[in-house]
């Protein structure tokens, strides 16, 4: 949809228009076709690159079991894959792209986990030695902070309380810190 802004605004006709009137318009401009097939092109080589990285990954998920095309499709799934954990948790430690990273830190906060020493270390440290989306030029590798965040959020209990103390006062402006503020609150007050 931004493409389609863009080129509407560059073009100045995007006044008085629905927006099937602009499709419509579009539909045969020759700027815009341009534009959809770069921008084609370049989702392509992203899935692709995003595949190669993940490659071993998804070997080794698939060796042990679970039929997966990415690290991706273990989120928002069924909790029945904690036998992976440890292929989850030492591909923390590998060099990936920080969109894989999201993946494997969002499919590894399950509350199963909690109570895992070394997923939990691995995801503190690495959460506070990753940049946030503000320090981010690239916008698809945005989100990673946050989506380990999301996993410390789950697997927090109140015997995590100097932790996530230690956490927001080393990164207090990291993103999704508002989520683990909310869980020290909430851990905080089972005592």
């Amino acid at each position: 949809m931004r493409l389609l802004w863009a080129l509407c605004v560059r073009r100045g006709s995007i006044h008085g228009k629905t927006a099937a009137e602009l499709l419509a318009e579009l539909k045969d401009d020759q700027d815009y076709k341009l534009l959809k097939a770069a921008q084609k092109q370049r989702f392509s080589k992203l899935e692709a690159s995003f595949a190669e990285d993940e490659k071993d990954l998804v070997s080794e998920i698939n060796f042990a079991g679970f039929n997966v095309t990415s690290v991706w499709d273990l989120v928002n799934r069924k909790n029945d894959y904690d036998s992976i954990a440890p292929i989850l948790i030492k591909h923390l430690s590998i060099k990936h792209h920080p969109r894989i990273i999201s993946g494997i830190a969002r499919a590894l906060a399950l509350p199963s986990q909690a109570d895992n020493i070394t997923l939990w270390n691995t995801l503190k440290d690495l959460y506070i030695n990753t940049r946030t989306d503000s320090e981010i030029i690239e916008p698809v590798e945005r989100g990673c902070q946050e989506a380990i965040a999301v996993a410390l959020e789950t697997l927090a209990t109140k015997s995590r309380v100097s932790d996530l103390k230690q956490i927001i006062d080393k990164v207090p402006n990291a993103d999704g810190i508002v989520w683990l503020k909310a869980k020290l609150q909430k851990v905080q007050s089972y005592t």
